[in-house]
């Protein structure tokens, strides 16, 4: 199996351990389809991969809390969760398999917790819903809930030599994150959360409640354009101030992963708020191909 490869790289030779990063790693393998994080994953070295799904597979269940159900639920769900993460890291361990891998993790490379503490902030304020008034409001948010997965998995790739770079990989972590606001646009309106600021449709000419409608206007493509022109400036700026870095690589083949998707929300047009919005598997192992070839056969 090739798990097993990665844990030999990565020196993981407990069984326990073992079990439990095998465990998150099959737990993103399905992540979007097998899109994105999973590609993410298999172009990284061999020794990075079981750390990183950790720390997927945890961003993934916090992220299950807060998706679904009746707000009451969502906020005990979040609440137990986090309850229950922090006391694995109190206790060195936990009986969960994720949180077990994902304590192993943290531990292995001396991460700050606050990582952890930025996504849970986050993702409260996702149950406790309420408008982003600005863009500056958004990224902070987006920053907080991907910075913890992102940031982490890429840290785990690099060790110690991304600290200098942690400032630009953060805010490369906020561009995927609205890329994916965009992606997502349709079933966030169908859960009431509209992730676009305020500010942004206003200077367009567009009402909040019309979109929270899924009414077309004008000035909504406008927005759209608008929003992805940003993300798209913003990724090719931080691809080559990242490029000679020890994840160049991979953010380079995530930067064409993001850019893809935000292509197929331009493409959609007025069907990006009826429909979640993905490009097809093709597209994606066109991107993610190339890179993998480098890391053949793990």
């Amino acid at each position: 199996m090739l798990v097993g490869r990665w844990l030999d790289a990565a020196g993981i030779t407990d069984p326990v351990l073992r079990r439990c990063n095998t465990v998150c790693a099959r737990e993103v393998s399905g992540l979007g389809a097998g899109r994105g994080f999973w590609g993410a994953l298999r172009l990284a070295p061999a020794a990075a991969r079981p750390h990183m799904a950790a720390l997927g597979a945890h961003g993934c269940r916090a992220d299950a809390c807060v998706d679904s159900g009746p707000v009451e639920r969502r906020h005990r769900r979040l609440a137990e969760f986090a309850e229950a993460t922090w006391a694995a890291f109190a206790a060195g361990g936990s009986d969960d398999p994720v949180l077990h891998a994902t304590v192993h993790t943290y531990r292995t490379f001396g991460m700050p917790l606050s990582l952890i503490e930025d996504m849970f902030t986050g993702m409260q304020r996702d149950v406790d819903f309420r408008d982003f008034a600005t863009y500056a409001d958004l990224c902070q948010w987006a920053m907080q809930v991907a910075g913890c997965p992102f940031y982490g998995a890429l840290w785990a790739v690099a060790g110690t030599e991304l600290t200098e770079a942690q400032p630009l990989v953060r805010e490369f972590a906020e561009l995927g994150q609205l890329t994916d606001v965009l992606c997502d646009l349709s079933e966030d309106l169908d859960d009431g959360r509209l992730y676009l600021p305020l500010e942004d449709l206003h200077q367009f000419g567009v009402h909040p409640e019309d979109v929270r409608a899924k009414r077309w206007t004008p000035g909504m493509a406008d927005v759209i354009a608008f929003e992805a022109e940003r993300v798209t400036d913003g990724l090719t700026a931080l691809t080559a101030e990242l490029e000679r870095t020890p994840v160049g690589p991979v953010i380079h083949a995530l930067a064409e992963h993001f850019r893809l998707q935000v292509a197929s929300v331009l493409a959609v047009g007025q069907d990006v708020l009826h429909r979640p919005v993905q490009p097809p598997m093709g597209a994606f192992l066109n991107v993610w191909r190339p890179h993998m070839r480098a890391v053949i056969p793990c």
